[in-house]
């Protein structure tokens, strides 16, 4: 059993991207049962989320991909393994298909208590895909969507514009729902909060009523999920209403989980009570996806449009694209249209003329690092070629430095040039230093990170 199961992952590892074997392939042994069985494969896996991903999504695939490699009928069970070693199982069997339920069925579809929850419906696990920007996040979220209120809570999400914030706080509460469909959940962005909450005293008086339904909304929630909190910057009364809500869920082990687009200690103009709160339990950032998930982004995507996207135009977009997952798909569905208005196939040639105009790619200048480093540190940029030794000038500095060897060919000494005349070795120390600290400090990569994207821009 243990020979048809290794030839079911050959041909898996052949047959599905590289980041969806990984994530859910690669994880899974073989176990031999002492009473191992004709037709009978064991197979364990690290959790019961993703058993029950299998179950929903390659039930039938894996028994008959086992049953064509076996030339006899299969049938698989899984065990949730719940130690270090992955092939030592739980006592309890878990088989991968439902047994029969003789429970009521809900009224409703999860789609549609989905869409009442404010939760898209397209926005799930399974459409989430993975890389070394995510993973960490992604590893994050499954575990607070099986064990909602009880680990990393508050879930605070962070990072730039487009990266995946949204998608994996939606897929979070549509696990939830789906493990739970009594469970109640409200998913609402910051701007629609904030309307809420001025709609309270709309006509210049405070309403009882609205008051009571609005602490009914929120106050009594299992999950509420809020998109893009640093909306509510310097709107202390909103701030206020939250940090109540927050009071009322969090000792109720009720589940909070927020996107923002920069680390909680960073944001400006907010209360730091709230602040405390939302740095209370787990943070965790998305950093710009590398050439490899972009890649893979663009096959899911072009995939969830019946396309099989040719291996040279997903590789060709995915170096040309490289700010936001946003615009990564913008530009996929332009080379869709394109190739659909002229009926022609999907070429590199096509995406070339397509994208005209609208690649993120080009030549770093040492001057732009300079200028966006400096606005982002609110500095001068004489102060980059200064001789001045404040700190809040020496660390811009030094970061400047750092990025100039990251982002550009320039040698170390024509970017010392560049820095008032400095030689080469005082860039390759700030180089060192600033590279030392960033694979330490969360907030500075995040920075880092920022003035990266801001960068890409430019060019």
């Amino acid at each position: 059993m243990k020979n048809i199961w290794e030839k079911v992952l050959t041909e898996l590892r052949g047959n599905v991207s590289s980041d969806i074997y990984a994530t859910w392939f690669k994880k899974i042994a073989y176990h031999q049962s002492p009473e191992e069985a004709e037709g009978k494969l064991t197979l364990t896996v690290p959790s019961q989320p993703h058993l029950q991903y299998l179950r929903k999504n390659w039930a039938d695939r894996l028994q008959s991909l086992a049953s064509q490699v076996a030339g006899q009928p299969i049938t698989i069970k899984f065990l949730v393994a719940q130690t270090v070693d992955p092939i030592i199982p739980t006592e309890i069997e878990l088989p991968l298909f439902d047994p029969p339920s003789e429970e009521v069925k809900p009224e409703i579809s999860i789609d549609q208590l989905a869409e009442q929850c404010g939760l898209h419906r397209g926005l799930t696990f399974e459409t989430f895909v993975t890389g070394k920007a995510n993973e960490v996040a992604r590893s994050s979220a499954e575990i607070v969507s099986s064990q909602p209120g009880t680990q990393f809570n508050p879930f605070f999400i962070y990072g730039g514009v487009g990266l995946g914030k949204t998608h994996l706080m939606h897929a979070i509460g549509r696990r939830i729902l789906e493990n739970n469909p009594k469970a109640k959940i409200r998913c609402v962005s910051a701007d629609v909060f904030v309307r809420e909450v001025v709609d309270l005293s709309s006509g210049g008086t405070f309403s009882d009523a609205k008051i009571k339904k609005f602490d009914e909304t929120y106050r009594t929630l299992d999950v509420l999920l809020m998109d893009d909190v640093q909306l509510l910057a310097k709107k202390g009364g909103t701030q206020n209403h939250l940090f109540g809500i927050f009071e009322s869920l969090l000792p109720n082990n009720k589940q909070i989980i927020m996107t923002c687009d920069t680390y909680a200690r960073q944001l400006s103009d907010f209360d730091d009570r709230l602040i405390s709160r939302l740095t209370k339990g787990l943070s965790v950032g998305i950093e710009p996806a590398e050439f490899e998930l972009r890649a893979a982004i663009l096959f899911e995507k072009a995939k969830q449009q019946g396309l099989e996207l040719p291996e040279d135009v997903a590789y060709y977009i995915a170096r040309r694209m490289n700010t936001n997952i946003r615009e990564l798909e913008g530009a996929l569905n332009t080379v869709i249209m394109n190739a659909k208005v002229y009926n022609a196939p999907i070429t590199v040639e096509l995406a070339t003329r397509a994208l005209r105009g609208m690649t993120s790619t080009g030549p770093i200048s040492l001057e732009n690092i300079q200028k966006e480093t400096a606005q982002h540190f609110n500095i001068k940029i004489a102060d980059m070629y200064s001789s001045s030794r404040k700190a809040s000038i020496v660390k811009p500095r030094m970061i400047a430095m750092y990025l100039a060897k990251e982002l550009t060919q320039k040698s170390l000494m024509d970017i010392g040039s560049s820095f008032g005349g400095r030689d080469h070795t005082t860039v390759l120390n700030a180089v060192r230093k600033i590279s030392k600290e960033r694979a330490a400090d969360p907030e500075l990569n995040h920075t880092l990170h920022l003035i990266e994207q801001s960068l890409k821009n430019w060019a």
